[in-house]
């Protein structure tokens, strides 16, 4: 009996349980030694959590002997029904608030109108702004709910999300309330916010260099002040079409001064110097990164800045693919997000970014399968939290159709996500948007 009550001493206590896995993709491979090669491989793996963080990882054959099973009930016992796990995708650069859609831009682009010409006309962002303004705080909490369900039911399990379609007080408050609100809800994703005041210049304040300062000093002395310790970032678009590098310098160090950590869209649409202030700050992340040098990229690489490449802003925008090699060459840690928003890149799934990554940027699917999760987790500042299946961590995770990880990319345009676990909860299901 004294040998029975040892055992169980030693045995680690867990509430929750992963078995009948085919593969388990840890993208850690010292989670465990049985782990191989890049993304931390186990044939026949299996994982333990308990209160919502993973306790044990390993091969199923030494699971009874390494964790207390008798702790677990049956409704917290999930086969995977041999198919392959991964960890759930982490998408670290969206915007997910909105309203309004702008199908008919997307079809001006396609049609030959450039995307700074319909800024020009007073459409792209602006048009999301005035539908964002107009929409009521229940309208922008069940489309943000909604959208949140169908990035769960892509394998997303956390979601970086911006404000900068209000570009006013009243609305971008409104935006980090309902991010907020949505946050609280079991089965979503974790929302990590993120202050993006300086999207573009809002209508009110364009037409003069005056309004253009005025706006910018809103920003600094009301905006980031009023939202310190409501976001976790402050993001600017340094760009023609948005904010030069002298206001962005000054938006981020003011955002630097309140304790916000810093992120920056850098040279998208052209050589703007983005890439070179996100290098300045030692931002958590730079992206997009189109444009960038390849001085641009070693001085990201040398401030441990996260290079953040968005491939569905290239597909929807029908422009050249950054590639794969460049970044890899300057030593950089890679990320991989969607960008969702309704202009350039109206699209939830990452597993569309992984096919544009492999088949169009040329990485290779290990590359951009840890770009999408411990390397979102980079991009966030969350590395120790999400991103990859080990001790200690959140046991968020994705069950896959499939046995083989290695059908993500290959086989696209589909769902190939099972079943999503968010913190040891399974998600909820996706439903419609609203009329």
């Amino acid at each position: 009996m004294q040998r029975d009550s040892d055992t169980a001493d030693a045995l680690i206590a867990a509430d929750w349980v992963l078995t009948g896995a085919s593969r388990l993709g840890t993208c850690a491979p010292d989670a465990s030694p049985a782990a191989g090669g890049a993304l931390g491989i186990i044939e026949h793996g299996a994982v333990a959590a308990h209160q919502g963080r993973i306790v044990w990882v390993g091969p199923e054959s030494d699971l009874a002997q390494s964790v207390d099973l008798a702790g677990v009930p049956d409704s917290a016992r999930l086969d995977a029904g041999g198919h392959a796990v991964l960890p759930g995708f982490v998408d670290s650069h969206t915007h997910f608030i909105f309203a309004g859609d702008r199908a008919e831009e997307f079809q001006l682009r396609h049609a030959g109108v450039s995307y700074e010409e319909i800024a020009e006309r007073g459409g792209g962002i602006l048009n999301t702004v005035r539908a964002t303004r107009a929409a009521d705080a229940e309208t922008l909490l069940a489309l943000g709910r909604s959208r949140l369900r169908s990035f769960a039911a892509h394998g997303t399990t956390t979601v970086e999300g911006k404000t900068g379609y209000g570009l006013d007080m009243a609305t971008e408050a409104r935006c980090l309330a309902i991010m907020d609100a949505l946050a609280a809800e079991p089965g979503l994703p974790h929302i990590i916010p993120t202050f993006l005041g300086a999207h573009t210049l809002p209508p009110e304040y364009r037409g003069s260099t005056e309004g253009r300062a005025r706006y910018v000093a809103s920003i600094c002395d009301e905006m980031l002040p009023a939202f310190a310790g409501k976001a976790r970032f402050c993001d600017v678009f340094c760009e023609r079409t948005a904010f030069t590098v002298d206001e962005t310098r000054r938006i981020l160090a003011r955002a630097q001064a309140l304790g916000y950590q810093l992120k920056l869209h850098a040279n998208q649409l052209g050589a703007t110097g983005g890439a070179e202030l996100a290098a300045e700050f030692g931002a958590v992340s730079a992206d997009h990164l189109d444009f960038a040098s390849d001085n641009d990229l070693r001085a990201l690489a040398a401030a441990g800045v996260t290079a953040t490449l968005l491939p569905g802003c290239s597909f929807s925008l029908a422009m050249a693919y950054p590639q794969w090699q460049r970044f890899r060459e300057a030593g950089l840690h890679l990320a991989l997000a969607t960008d969702y928003n309704p202009g350039t890149s109206y699209c939830e799934n990452m597993q569309i970014m992984l096919a544009l990554a492999v088949n169009a940027m040329h990485a290779t699917l290990e590359e951009a399968l840890l770009a999408a999760t411990l390397g979102g987790a980079r991009a966030l500042g969350m590395q120790d939290e999400v991103g990859s299946l080990e001790p200690g961590k959140r046991c968020d995770l994705l069950v896959l159709t499939g046995a083989d990880e290695r059908e993500l990319a290959y086989h696209f345009g589909v769902n190939l996500v099972e079943r999503t676990v968010i913190g040891s909860i399974p998600s909820a299901k996706p439903i419609s948007l609203p009329e």
